[in-house]
């Protein structure tokens, strides 16, 4: 081979490769490029769709709103950013006395919860009310022994026994408006208002085996107006205990109540107990039809307007939450309250 031939190919070879890595470059810069356009523009998107906190219609007199939720160590966090939503989005002249059931919680959860009374404390107050594991045969929940801690929602009757009426809550809820509209519904002669639950449609078949498929809806637990002075007259406890004995693989509290309470129940509309799993995967024509009121035509109007937004199911501290702006407002209440413990 000639040097004149070898120098030629040489220069050729760098040429080429000269070549590849500047359009290897190129590609790069544009990737990195187009990336930060989406990172971007997606900041917008997230900017224009965060939920706004709608303003309240106060009442001119003052009033008073029992709350209850249940916890453990595990969601302590959960539960306070719910506290914390509902304190910061209430009205001046209403008043919120908090009830925690808290099954093994440390000392750390114990401030947590506390500190959040600092917020507003002549119209808040939080009481914790430890408890111990309940004495009850969880075995014959089977596959559904994760929601163990929330079979204390049968015994409120009893461990609230001062108290005639409350909301309870679950943990994984924030709180966009005053919550006196809601205590306020009359529910003298039932034992709970509650809303309906996508899982009547989703699940026919178990919804037959249960003999609800009669009464025509399946409510969700998570948001409940409770009657507790109806339930303590009619020994509710003793027919909630009944089923757990002798029912097996039922889905938590949730089934217990759904068969035990029958017909003494009081429909309430979704905007109290606003789910968006329901929302966000199933027809909006559909749904309105299901729940008997007219939804807007966007999904995020719905949660916008609602006074309760619940995460039941996949959870917004999950990294592949969805939507995005659902999952923006429970971080924003959440780190909010961080920054006060």
């Amino acid at each position: 081979m000639s040097k004149k031939f070898f120098y030629t190919a040489l220069i050729i070879l760098i040429s080429t490769i000269g070549v590849v890595l500047t359009l290897i470059f190129k590609t790069e810069q544009e990737n990195k490029v187009k990336q930060e356009q989406e990172v971007a523009s997606k900041d917008v998107l997230m900017q224009s769709q965060q939920i706004k906190i709608q303003p309240n219609k106060c009442p001119k007199d003052s009033g008073e709103v029992n709350i209850v939720l249940i916890t453990d160590s595990r969601y302590t966090p959960p539960t306070s950013t719910s506290i914390y939503s509902a304190i910061k989005t209430k009205c001046e002249n209403t008043t919120y006395n908090f009830y925690i059931i808290a099954e093994n919680i440390t000392e750390q959860d114990e401030n947590m919860l506390r500190n959040l009374e600092k917020l507003a404390p002549e119209t808040v107050r939080i009481k914790i009310i430890p408890q111990q594991e309940l004495d009850i045969p969880y075995e014959n929940m089977q596959r559904f022994m994760q929601y163990k801690v929330g079979m204390h929602k049968i015994y409120l009757p009893q461990t609230l026994k001062e108290i005639n009426k409350v909301i309870y809550m679950d943990g994984d809820t924030i709180i966009l408006k005053d919550l006196r509209e809601l205590y306020d519904i009359d529910i003298t002669e039932e034992y709970a208002a509650v809303a309906k639950d996508g899982i009547y449609y989703r699940f026919p078949k178990e919804m037959e085996e249960m003999g609800l498929d009669k009464r025509g809806f399946y409510f969700n637990s998570g948001v409940m107006l409770y009657n507790l002075k109806k339930q303590r007259e009619d020994n509710i406890i003793a027919k909630l205990e009944e089923y757990i004995k002798t029912h097996e693989d039922f889905y938590g509290d949730q089934d217990v109540l759904n068969v035990v309470f029958g017909d003494k129940l009081k429909l309430i509309s979704y905007r109290y107990n606003c789910i968006s799993t329901f929302f966000e995967e199933d027809d909006l024509n559909f749904l309105s039809h299901y729940y008997g009121e007219g939804l807007p035509k966007n999904t995020f109007n719905i949660y916008e307007n609602s006074t309760i937004i619940h995460y039941a199911g996949d959870k917004p501290w999950q990294e592949n939450y969805r939507p995005e702006f659902l999952k923006e407002l429970w971080f924003r209440f959440y780190n909010e309250m961080m920054r006060i413990q």
